[in-house]
């Protein structure tokens, strides 16, 4: 054990050193176990200055956090933080929590990668020590830059961030498909249904039965990736014909067909565009 946090205390120095907080693994998957680390001798604030002259409270470290949204099971109040937020001492004034970003936060992907994660560490009670005029028992505000993982899901994006008016480029892992019906699909096979969702709306390119025969909406077999298909599109630009002039798209419906069938509780993707001014 101490052979092991020996070389997580050598990793942690050499790839973050200087910064206060962090996450490994980095690059990160926002659907895999991911750990948060904060290193309170890198911060300004109270709690560093606390802890020094108060290390029997090491064990009463606590995330506060509110980005990409608030945590799932809330942060609690401020005098008394929830117990899903406590911290884990590793060593000296490093403290980390573990979790599934997507999960811990009730987020997708694309809110983890563009608003990236904010966050401080706080005793359980965060107010200030009556007699350490040390100010309140926190670390300045933290920002943490989260930068993707290479996808290894059945659907991959690119970018992870885009917005309706950006190259969109989805790839498809025909290899991880349950459908029987949609496995091993041949080069010339692979279709996608797709439609923008506007307010209370969705247009479609073509109707589900459709879809499966419309050259518009045939998937690219990627070359050298047995299984793999490619779409690209812009869309603003793809879905100009169907969606009404100048309409905001907020999303992209999407999932797999092939010519002469079509699932028949369709699972439909989401992907939620990136709506900034």
């Amino acid at each position: 054990m101490k052979n092991i946090l020996s070389i997580l205390l050598i990793a942690i120095s050499t790839l973050t050193w200087g910064q206060a907080a962090f996450v490994l693994p980095s690059p990160t998957n926002a659907n895999d176990t991911m750990t948060i680390y904060i290193d309170l001798s890198q911060t300004t604030y109270g709690l560093k200055g606390i802890l020094t002259n108060h290390p029997e409270y090491k064990d009463s470290v606590y995330m506060w956090t509110w980005q990409p949204t608030g945590p799932a099971c809330g942060n609690g109040e401020w005098g008394n933080s929830n117990d899903c937020m406590r911290m884990t001492h590793v060593n000296g004034m490093i403290f980390s929590i573990t979790m599934v970003p997507t999960q811990f936060y009730g987020c997708t992907p694309l809110q983890l990668y563009s608003s990236g994660i904010s966050c401080l560490a706080k005793l359980d009670n965060g107010n200030a020590f009556p007699d350490d005029g040390l100010g309140e028992a926190k670390t300045e505000d933290l920002r943490i830059e989260i930068l993707p993982a290479l996808c290894a899901e059945k659907f991959c994006y690119f970018p992870e961030a885009s917005r309706a008016d950006d190259f969109f480029t989805i790839t498809y892992d025909n290899g991880q498909e349950t459908d029987a019906n949609l496995q091993n699909l041949g080069a010339d096979e692979c279709y996608v249904y797709m439609a923008a969702k506007v307010g209370n709306q969705t247009y479609a390119i073509s109707a589900p039965a459709e879809a499966g025969n419309n050259p518009l909406l045939k998937m690219e077999a990627v070359t050298n990736q047995p299984g793999k298909f490619r779409y690209t599109m812009i869309p603003s630009d793809f879905f100009a014909s169907v969606a009404p002039a100048g309409a905001n798209i907020q999303q992209v419906w999407f999932y797999i067909v092939k010519p002469g069938y079509v699932p028949t509780i369709p699972v439909t993707i989401k992907y939620v565009l990136y709506n900034c001014q």
